[in-house]
């Protein structure tokens, strides 16, 4: 019996999801945000390396992983091919993470202008920047005199024991996930939402936890690995939590950008967009989704019109129309009418938008 299955039972709808979202987020940005943003191409390129980590598994489970070692025809061939397939692997799995991370933040940058913010932002890249670096190389030399020994038939002669390694990558893994999730809180703690937007923020942060809890089920994974008598078979689980860990970041990092293809579910205003968009202007009653400045109205033969001048209501990079590069701006919903006499009246919804 072989768990090769199970692998891809997770591995290709994760990975179908993954690129869906990735695919929406694309579409928003360029369709309706106008603006593809750095963080986004990057998570491109996660997403391009998680896919090949998809393909390897593939090879992986070709290879014998997932399959009982005496249900293996052992050969030298095949053997070095699960180590060549093993040794692109680990090294695959440390830059896709990057990639995911480095995204992230670069994302968070938009949240807030303030210092502290940005410095703490700048320091976890930086770490999370030098520690994949550092890991690269220590995976890739890991038969120091001679890096081709990690898939040669001597192995593990000649080459270090990278179990302590693993468990360090790991450790560091949830460390990094947990400060990446929490970092924006404080900044989105303060924003009063409705209750709709409010539980889109849950449910995205939730999302998140997972690839949390994912990084630690990959821990107990790494044990039963290292304890195991039957290697092939059992280390099926490191591929498969890997594969949780990173498409679930990945969905996950790509929920806000997707907004404005649910703003009606998640409490959000389907119309009124600058930067080429207009709004709709009607007689008697309108309603429109702004930064409030200004107010100015005529009544044009019994009816009315009004103007409204929106500040910082230019198009920006969030996905709400509310991020701008000063930080978090307050917005609100006012319903404007005008009435045959002259006289005005707003209803403000007070709300602060997602992201920002």
């Amino acid at each position: 019996m072989s768990r090769g299955p199970l692998l891809f039972a997770v591995e290709f709808p994760l990975l179908a999801l993954s690129t869906l979202f990735v695919g929406l987020r694309f579409y928003c940005r360029h369709f309706t945000v106008r603006k593809v943003g750095l963080d986004d191409w990057i998570m491109l390129v996660a997403l391009v390396n998680v896919w090949v980590i998809g393909v390897i598994n593939v090879f992986q489970v070709k290879y014998g992983s997932g399959t009982h070692v005496m249900d293996l025809p052992f050969t030298p061939d095949l053997f070095v091919k699960s180590l060549k397939a093993w040794y692109v692997y680990q090294l695959e799995y440390l830059i896709t993470l990057f990639f995911v991370k480095i995204s992230i933040l670069a994302f968070y940058r938009r949240l807030s202008p303030a210092q502290g913010f940005q410095t703490a932002i700048k320091v976890v890249a930086i770490s999370v920047t030098i520690y994949t670096t550092a890991m690269v190389f220590v995976n890739a030399l890991e038969c120091p005199k001679d890096p081709t020994l990690a898939w040669a038939l001597t192995f593990p002669r000649g080459c270090n024991n990278l179990v302590s390694v693993y468990y360090a990558q790991a450790g560091f893994n949830i460390f990094s996930d947990i400060v990446i999730l929490v970092l924006p809180l404080p900044s989105l703690l303060r924003l009063q939402v409705n209750k709709r937007k409010r539980m889109a923020l849950i449910v995205v942060f939730g999302i998140g936890s997972v690839a949390v809890i994912a990084s630690i089920a990959r821990i107990s994974a790494l044990y039963i690995f290292q304890y195991s008598t039957d290697i092939a078979y059992d280390g099926i689980f490191i591929l498969l939590w890997s594969q949780v860990e990173i498409n679930v970041a990945i969905i996950s990092a790509s929920a806000p950008g997707i907004r404005p293809l649910v703003k009606p579910i998640t409490g959000g205003s389907t119309t009124g967009m600058s930067g080429g968009y207009t709004y709709p202007v009607s007689h008697g009653n309108q309603s429109r989704r702004l930064a409030l400045q200004s107010f100015a109205g005529t009544s044009r033969g019994g009816g009315a019109t009004s103007k409204v001048v929106g500040g910082r209501g230019t198009m920006n990079e969030s996905e709400d129309n509310i991020v701008t590069k000063s930080g978090i701006m307050r917005t609100t919903d006012v319903r404007v009418e005008i009435l045959p006499d002259g006289r005005s009246e707003s209803l403000k919804d007070l709300e602060y938008g997602h992201g920002r």
